[in-house]
């Protein structure tokens, strides 16, 4: 299909699900079950042997979090929509329990074998705007302007731009972790009170009373070879409440740069030197670096990081700022860039 875009305002988290539903389906995508869910609303939908799960939270606790201690690691009801991807759909199950979902650690006999996955934080009622893209090819970014100036994503794709191995790696990403998914305080957290960083990049730190972590809000589905459970995740420490799948992902862009078990950031390319010299925007004309947003899964049975790819159509960019507001296109080679603080998202020629 051609490359799509869309943009307008929703009167609540239900009203953005059902909106989001809509527009895909005039992209292609099939609706397996749309329909109300305890006082919000869920999605499931399908393209190929990619599957889409949505739920909406009108003032909700959608994750379950900690049995049978349920109010341990947990925020409480919020406002917001949860997502992850699977290979299938099961109308008997519940929204965060459906087939191909990425799996949490079982660390103890207590914890639900639900999905992981992340999401977008949204007020009760209206927001500023919302953004849909599709490049044409399944790749797809959700931007949302929840309140003036304050931004946040979810989005995926069949497959990371490929460097190096023959396999499709689909992705998914979201403004925050399930853990702060409709977590409504946070004043200065990335993706809940100020705009998220770019997709892909360790940007959702949250005290976790022993300390600050980046917790995962990115997934990417490696072949069996690379890893036997599948989805790699962004999360910096081995435990499910922060996201953690069995094996973790980096990207070159990391805004908290936390990691497992002493492995370093120079432990795998990255743009350190860039924005530590102040060189991601440019002086010499209006603008600014677009960053492809590269992953490198670490193989612990050899003990480095091997390259995942890219994501054809998000970006790190810092127009915003640099001759540029948010919301403007930024032209380059002859490609549209929609530009919002920390990135910038492809919207066609």
């Amino acid at each position: 299909m051609a490359a799509a875009y869309s943009t307008g305002v929703t009167s609540s988290p239900t009203n953005f699900l059902q909106t989001l539903v809509t527009w895909l389906n005039t992209q292609g995508w099939v609706t397996d079950l749309s329909a109300s869910d305890g006082d919000g609303w869920r999605a499931h939908l399908h393209k190929g042997g990619l599957y889409l799960n949505f739920r909406a939270a009108n003032n909700e606790k959608i994750w379950p979090k900690y049995e049978p201690n349920t109010s341990q690691w947990d925020h409480g009801a919020g406002y917001g929509v949860g997502f992850y991807l699977g290979n299938g759909y099961d109308g008997g199950e519940g929204w965060y329990y459906q087939p191909g979902r990425p799996k949490r650690v079982q660390e103890d006999p207590y914890v639900m074998d639900t999905a992981l996955g992340a999401g977008i934080n949204l007020p009760s009622g209206p927001i500023a705007a919302y953004h849909f893209f599709d490049d044409g090819a399944d790749n797809v970014t959700v931007v949302v302007e929840r309140n003036p100036g304050i931004f946040g994503h979810l989005g995926w794709g069949p497959s990371m731009v490929k460097t190096g191995y023959a396999a499709n790696y689909p992705y998914f990403f979201g403004a925050v972790s399930f853990y702060d998914n409709t977590y409504q305080g946070g004043a200065t957290t990335q993706g809940v009170g100020t705009t998220a960083s770019a997709p892909m990049a360790q940007s959702n730190a949250h005290s976790m009373g022993v300390g600050t972590y980046c917790l995962g809000q990115a997934f990417v589905k490696v072949d069996a070879a690379v890893f036997s459970d599948q989805w790699v995740s962004n999360a910096c420490h081995n435990d499910w409440r922060y996201g953690y799948t069995g094996r973790w992902f980096r990207c070159a862009i990391s805004d908290h740069g936390s990691n497992p078990g002493g492995i370093l950031d120079e432990h795998y390319p990255d743009y350190r030197l860039l924005f530590d010299n102040d060189l991601a925007h440019q002086t010499a004309f209006l603008g600014a670096l677009l960053l492809p947003l590269h992953c490198f899964v670490y193989i612990e049975t050899v003990g480095r990081w091997a390259p995942l790819g890219y994501p054809p159509t998000i970006f790190s960019c810092s127009a915003v700022g640099n001759g540029y507001a948010q919301g403007e296109i930024y032209a380059v080679g002859g490609q549209n860039y929609m530009v919002f603080p920390n990135f910038a998202v492809l919207q066609g020629a």
